[in-house]
């Protein structure tokens, strides 16, 4: 049984993110926690975790106290918890031994960790990367991996942070499936998750606001107003003829065409970036070596908007790295009309904030574009409020200090504050609330209206049908369709195939 009694706990220096919460979850169940980002889900998976003290109040888990070693490692051992970003649990040099590690560490004997390792790898679609460096892993194949290295130690409690959230909707499936069998089984399941379908499978759904629990009950009675949480993505058939598309329409008109076939949309506006035969291999010459992308050619248009879908795996962060020129491809040629300035908000926000503040990270980029000390605060504070951060209550917040949601927000002002002429976004709205969700959608029509030339990756569809006019399906690292987003999503083999 895990217990909280008046739970308070605020990081240094800020209000609390959770104020006086009462909670028992019995052994077995599956529970579903949803709230608006900030309002301290992750932080309560941290503390059920015992990675954090509460400020005031108690937590138990099965009657241990994280109050000292020996009762924190009692809960270690009995609590998994899988984080937002898997690259913070990474401490291996191939998956093989990243999902084996916990196990080393609690001396299984090496015949039963070895068939545990194997089952794992097979049952999470991993075998293909067992001697991968999971560092070379795509988001959604290190959330796997992330939460096989969790799942093979067998605990009786298990904390998923968001695990769905940079899936494809094959592995979402999938994923789910092994939550739910987890269940079945006894294990006491936390699924933080902002997506309704997934809450309806729970036995029991609470919800957090910044004044603690808010609403705690069966799902039937907590998700009738489903305004305030997120639906699921859903494959593409259910987009074709005639679905409803907002149209956005950029500086040359693009998001007026429709176009019926891959030419015919590489011939629209004038080209910004042009791809040739692009490839790019990882760890070229090693035993880990990895062709990411194979023989990529496009066209990218000024005032353009265009979406990059395929599973995990496919190399759609890598593509979308070149295109900004973070990277650069080790095969093939992209080139550059006009110069543009580029900027690119990454699939893990952490890994691009840095300094004291968030006025401090949004400010550096168009301090380096030339913006003067005088127009800085005014930039930042415009940047801050279009992704629908208070610039009074966020400026002096320390980046790192932010939920996972509120960084990507944070990441995204980073980048809007240069002004780019070309804007370049990896799963943009992962980790967001509805709230949020619709703030930079909207800020992103009006980007693109404004002639911004715009090109992100995600895995939900109402998201790409809403923002893009044109889009590209990888696979294997091959672009496998491409076009007008309609002539896509009816010709693509992947997406008919989900």
């Amino acid at each position: 049984m895990i217990t909280a009694t008046d739970l308070t706990f605020a990081y240094p220096g800020q209000e609390p993110v959770l104020r006086s919460v009462c909670l028992n979850i019995q052994a077995g169940t599956h529970v579903a926690v949803m709230g608006a980002n900030g309002s301290g889900k992750s932080t309560l998976a941290l503390l059920i975790k015992g990675l954090l003290h509460p400020v005031s109040g108690s937590i138990t888990v099965d009657g241990f106290s994280p109050e000292n070693d020996t009762s924190r490692f009692e809960i270690m051992k009995r609590v998994g918890l899988v984080f937002q970003n898997p690259d913070h649990t990474i401490v291996a040099t191939t998956v093989e031994r990243e999902i084996a590690f916990g196990l080393e560490n609690s001396g299984v004997p090496t015949d039963e960790m070895k068939h545990r390792v194997n089952d794992a790898l097979d049952r999470f679609g991993l075998m293909r990367y067992r001697h991968t460096n999971p560092a070379n892993l795509s988001g959604g194949e290190k959330q796997r991996c992330a939460l096989a290295g969790v799942m093979v130690m067998q605990p009786s409690h298990l904390i998923l942070d968001e695990p769905t959230s940079l899936l494809d909707p094959e592995n979402r499936s999938r994923l789910l499936g092994f939550i739910h069998e987890a269940a079945e089984y006894g294990t006491t399941v936390i699924h933080i998750t902002p997506f309704i379908e997934e809450a309806l499978t729970a036995g029991r759904v609470i919800v957090l606001d910044n004044s603690g629990i808010c609403l705690d009950g069966s799902p039937g009675e907590i998700l009738k107003d489903t305004g305030r949480f997120r639906t699921c993505s859903v494959s593409g058939a259910d987009f074709r003829d005639g679905a409803p598309v907002q149209e956005n329409s950029g500086k040359n008109g693009l998001a007026a065409s429709r176009a019926e076939n891959p030419a015919q949309a590489q011939t629209e506006g004038k080209t910004l970036i042009s791809l040739d035969k692009v490839a790019h291999v990882y760890d070229n010459g090693t035993p880990s070596q990895n062709q990411a992308l194979r023989d990529i050619g496009m066209n990218i248009s000024q005032g353009s908007s265009t979406v990059i879908l395929g599973p995990s795996g496919s190399g759609k962060s890598t593509f979308l790295e070149i295109v900004s020129g973070v990277i650069t491809s080790t095969g093939g040629s992209v080139r550059l009309g006009g110069n543009p300035l580029r900027a690119m908000a990454f699939q893990f926000p952490e890994d691009q904030m840095f300094g004291d503040t968030v006025a401090s990270y949004v400010s550096f980029g168009p301090r380096n574009t030339g913006i003067s000390d005088d127009d800085l605060p005014e930039t930042v504070t415009a940047a801050l409020a279009s992704v629908g951060l208070d610039p009074d209550r966020y400026s002096s917040r320390d980046p790192l200090m932010l939920s996972g949601g509120e960084q990507r927000r944070a990441a995204l002002a980073g980048v809007l504050a240069m002004n780019p002429d070309v804007l370049v976004l990896d799963e943009p709205i992962a980790g967001l609330d509805r709230s949020g969700m619709e703030i930079i959608i909207q800020f992103l029509h009006k980007y693109v209206s404004c002639g911004g030339t715009l090109l992100f990756s995600t895995h939900d569809f109402e998201v790409a049908w809403r923002l893009a006019v044109f889009a590209v399906v990888l696979r294997d690292g091959c672009m496998e369709t491409y076009g007008a987003i309609d002539y896509v999503f009816k010709e693509s083999e992947w997406l008919n195939g989900l």
